[in-house]
């Protein structure tokens, strides 16, 4: 009965290290793709990529959108270079997926997001789109 009392909070200790940032940015991340399908029990998770989202990233990403929006003659934008540019403000999520529904059809997608520490989920255009063609 006390080995009982002594795994209990070691259990409970070990389940809490599990919850990294990672992890709850994935978590994250699979309840917004879930809410915003037709059927959310129809959702399978894939694959997800995650790693730190900096001032930096996010200043690039803007600049890329930018030039996207632009005329496609203008030269390419560059991101302006922060100071703490490489502080975390958020976790990237690189996450693939399908959807099954009732009938057995099957359809794969995969998106990119951004999760902030308040558990706010950006969906961000892809980087594929964002490249020059």
């Amino acid at each position: 009965m006390k080995i009982c009392f002594f795994l209990l909070p070691a259990v409970t200790l070990l389940a809490g290290c599990n919850n990294s940032p990672e992890k709850r940015a994935e978590s994250a991340v699979s309840e917004y793709v879930g809410n915003r399908m037709g059927d959310p029990a129809s959702y399978r998770a894939g694959t997800f990529d995650t790693k730190p989202y900096t001032r930096q990233d996010s200043a690039t990403y803007a600049a890329q959108v930018a030039q996207l929006n632009a005329d496609s003659a203008a030269t390419p934008a560059t991101a302006p270079k922060l100071a703490n540019g490489t502080a975390q403000i958020g976790t990237f999520v690189r996450h693939d997926y399908r959807e099954q529904t009732k009938v057995g059809d099957v359809s794969r997608d995969s998106g990119e997001f951004v999760v902030y520490p308040n558990g706010d989920v950006v969906q961000l255009i892809p980087s594929h789109r964002l490249k020059r063609r």
